[in-house]
């Protein structure tokens, strides 16, 4: 049902709204952007165009409609945020996102996953002073070893099972 680049929109999301509290704004994103692509359901049209202010509560509420008509699974908040890191890693590997950014974002779920051993390097990687100044590095030096590191989580991490079928 899904091609892969819906899931990969789907696991991104379902990260995002695991870091943020409520995340509507995530939530209807990934609506919007599953309708533009020809995925239909009664509560997928509602949710792509909930307008702001959203009511979290119903946001919510049609999300979790919405999962059930696709047969998505929330995985829970620990594996969405590993799915997320997945994505994240896939992103600046494939250059759709900046080495830079990815390393924020990287470091941004170290904390929120426990402080797993493949987020510990962007730590440092994501302090350009300290990669600049103290390992000595270019900023290409530095965008390579983001680039490495993010190919090492990337392995490292799995993408959560919450497709149905």
């Amino acid at each position: 049902m899904f091609t892969e680049s819906q899931k990969i929109e789907t696991y991104k999301m379902l990260g995002q709204v695991a870091m943020c509290s409520g995340g509507s704004e995530y939530k209807i994103a990934w609506a919007m952007s599953l309708l533009e692509q020809g995925v239909a359901s009664p509560n997928l049209d509602i949710l792509a165009t909930l307008s702001k202010p959203v009511n979290e509560f119903e946001a919510d509420d049609y999300f979790n409609r919405v999962l059930t008509e696709l047969g998505i699974l929330w995985p829970g908040d620990e594996a969405a945020i590993e799915g997320y890191a997945k994505v994240i890693s896939l992103e600046v590997i494939e250059g759709q996102i900046s080495p830079e950014s990815g390393a924020s974002r990287m470091y941004a779920l170290y904390a929120p996953l426990n402080y797993p051993d493949p987020l510990h390097e962007f730590s440092s990687l994501d302090d350009e002073w300290y990669c600049e100044c103290i390992n000595g590095w270019s900023e290409q030096q530095r965008r390579d070893e983001i680039v490495r590191a993010c190919k090492e989580a990337y392995e490292a991490f799995c993408f959560p099972c919450v497709f149905k079928t």
